[in-house]
């Protein structure tokens, strides 16, 4: 899918879970959490839950692994986020 940010066109690649190694994950994850800013209410959550929750909304899809041509890096992002495919 590509996308066009500041002139530039950005494509974005799907990765699957079993394209991508345990620690990158983890890495994706962590980075994913510490960007986001998850604000959890009154309530403190470890980031070790955190993580799990991340990893599940990976599985379901709701969160999706992507390569970006722009920045050519990967991360991870909100499935609603990323542009519809034409």
């Amino acid at each position: 899918m590509k996308m066009n940010l500041n002139d530039e066109e950005e494509s974005y690649l799907i990765i699957s879970l079993k394209q991508i190694s345990p620690e990158a994950l983890e890495g994706l994850i962590e980075e994913f959490i510490l960007r986001e800013g998850t604000d959890y209410g009154h309530t403190e959550i470890s980031l070790k839950d955190k993580k799990k929750r991340i990893y599940s909304q990976i599985q379901a899809q709701d969160v999706k692994i992507v390569y970006s041509s722009k920045t050519e890096d990967c991360t991870l992002i909100k499935a609603h986020d990323l542009p519809a495919t034409n």
